[in-house]
């Protein structure tokens, strides 16, 4: 269908040429209307119409125009008239084959389902001048100081249907290779998170909307009407459903296009100073955009065309920011900039050369396809750096993997010394519970053995006390009785023999070395010049035993033992004990 209509249009512009070429109507009458049917216009106020000339202000809230289509073919020829002002007009023809007059509605205010919304496709007779009434709306132009122009512009509908068409191919293509390279990065962003293929994912959606409302298709898609107006010397500008996706999709892309370079440079790393500007910009971007968009279609007051300039100027600005941005960063020596630099520095100059289209209104046919070309071309090549940053990505992963295994050697290694360390440390306490159990042994041994020391020690001060106290009563006995005198001696050297006796300390010496092995070993290593009755005094006395008790068992008297402990202290006090 789309081909028909191409070679249609050669057909009409090379091999017709006698046939219906576009063109303006100069020719123009006009009625101011009211409330007039075409009856009424046709017969009572024919005569009413006045030629129009340049420049009018209306007063008004609608006008008839009366204008003659002529088509020198001798065949009849299906053709569209382009009214203006376009809010919302009717234009009447006369169809021959139904003989009676035909109303065709378009205008911003009319939905009907043509991208271009003032388009009234009629059908002109063969050989001869057709006279045509358009009732056109000027309701919003009532009151303006500005005056405004009504034309009229007529082209073959072949024509206009076959630029249409290729209008149509190029959207779908656009649309299709950006929704194919959205549904691919969108799975790469499921699979690896990246932030990177999220913010391309911004761009390309924000693409999408930006170019359907550049070319106007949400005329099409879009049934609901409204629109903004501001009447001026140069011409009347307008805002409409379009220019508000148009505004959104232009946010969209530049703030996708921002924070993935930031994301993709690492530039609150790297260039810091770069990075903060560039999000000062944005924010100012899109803070003017909605504001003016919100004072715009609100009706408060048009401010659309007023910061244009300003917002150009910032886009441009945000441009040179990101390919500054790049530079600096790949004179760095950050290997990733040099993809970021092949894959953006086309599209970013298209943006430029945009940015400047609309900075300075410049009249050319070439802004939706340079719009298009910046748009595929920076999907395409943002494909070559999102390419390579996946390769980076499984690079990274890779070296991940690895760095993982190693961890995880790591981990396992230790779990086995924990193992070790854990089976040692059993093993310990297990030493330390048998040792326990042996000192607990020992102790108990060593306790015994005190106790049994103490209880010989104990018994031989009881025996020696015994035998020294029936000493003095022998004694006693023997001075009051002569007789037997050889006896009491006998008996009296029997008890002295069994006090002087060693055989009770050797006892004693051998227990209390059980008890303490090393005390009469470290005594004579510290101090050598010790007797044995020294040795035996300080025994007595690691058994805090009293004076008294020591006197008993040395069978000496208590003084006797106190100078003896006093001139040992002295003793030991001289070598340091």
């Amino acid at each position: 269908m789309y081909l028909k209509h191409i070679v249609s249009l050669f057909i009409l512009i090379f091999i017709l040429p006698t046939a219906l070429i576009a063109q303006y109507i100069d020719t123009l009458d006009i009625l101011p209307d009211a409330d007039y049917s075409l009856e009424q216009v046709r017969t009572t106020h024919k005569k009413n119409f006045t030629p129009y000339r340049q420049g009018m202000r209306f007063e008004k809230e609608a006008y008839w125009v009366r204008f003659v289509g002529n088509n020198p073919s001798p065949y009849s020829q299906k053709v569209v008239v382009f009214p203006f002002p376009m809010f919302r007009n009717e234009l009447y023809y006369y169809d021959y084959a139904q003989k009676n007059w035909v109303k065709v509605e378009a205008g911003m205010e009319v939905y009907t389902g043509y991208r271009r919304n003032n388009i009234h496709p009629i059908t002109l007779q063969g050989g001869r001048q057709d006279t045509l009434y358009i009732k056109i709306k000027t309701a919003p132009l009532l009151g303006q100081t500005h005056q405004a122009n009504v034309s009229m512009y007529i082209e073959p509908l072949e024509k206009h249907l076959a630029y249409e068409a290729w209008k149509w191919l190029w959207w779908v293509v656009t649309m299709g290779v950006m929704s194919a390279f959205f549904v691919y990065n969108l799975y790469i962003y499921w699979v690896f998170r990246d932030l990177a293929h999220l913010y391309y994912l911004l761009i390309v959606a924000s693409g999408m909307l930006y170019i359907t409302g550049l070319e106007h298709y949400f005329n099409v898609f879009w049934q609901a009407r409204y629109y903004q107006i501001e009447p001026l010397k140069r011409g009347i500008y307008h805002v409409d459903i379009n220019s508000l996706c148009m505004h959104i999709g232009i946010v969209g892309v530049m703030t996708g296009f921002v924070h993935f370079t930031r994301h993709y440079l690492q530039l609150a790393y790297r260039l810091p100073t770069w990075d903060k500007g560039l999000r000062i910009a944005l924010w100012a971007l899109a803070g003017s955009m909605l504001l003016s968009d919100a004072l715009t279609f609100s009706g408060l007051y048009y401010v659309d065309r007023i910061t244009g300039f300003p917002k150009n100027l910032l886009t441009l600005g945000i441009i040179v920011g990101l390919l500054g941005a790049g530079i600096l960063a790949y004179r760095q020596g950050y290997k990733p900039a040099q993809y970021f630099l092949v894959a953006n520095a086309f599209p970013l100059l298209l943006m430029m050369v945009l940015a400047v289209y609309f900075s300075l209104y410049v009249n050319t046919g070439l802004v939706a396809i340079t719009s298009n070309l910046a748009l595929l071309s920076q999907a395409l090549t943002f494909a070559i750096a999102l390419v390579a940053r996946v390769n980076m990505l499984k690079e990274e992963l890779k070296q991940k993997q690895m760095e993982a295994q190693a961890l995880q050697n790591e981990h396992e290694q230790m779990v086995s010394r924990n193992r070790f360390i854990e089976l040692e440390n059993e093993y310990i306490l297990a030493e330390i519970a048998l040792e326990k159990n042996q000192k607990e042994e020992l102790q108990a041994k060593l306790e015994a053995n005190q106790r049994e020391l103490t209880s010989n020690a104990l018994y031989m001060y009881q025996k020696n006390e015994m035998l020294t106290e029936l000493q003095k009563q022998i004694e006693r006995l023997s001075t009051k009785s002569n007789q037997s005198k050889e006896a009491f001696k006998e008996i009296k050297a029997a008890i002295q023999n069994n006090l002087n006796l060693e055989t009770d300390w050797d006892k004693f010496k051998l227990h209390f070395e059980q008890v303490h092995p090393d005390f009469f070993k470290d005594l004579l290593a510290k101090c050598p010049s010790l007797t044995p009755y020294e040795m035996r005094l300080l025994a007595y006395l690691h058994l805090n035993m009293s004076t008294k008790e020591i006197a008993t068992l040395l069978n000496i008297n208590p003084d006797s033992v106190y100078k003896a402990k006093t001139r040992l202290n002295k003793k030991l006090e001289n070598v340091g004990i």
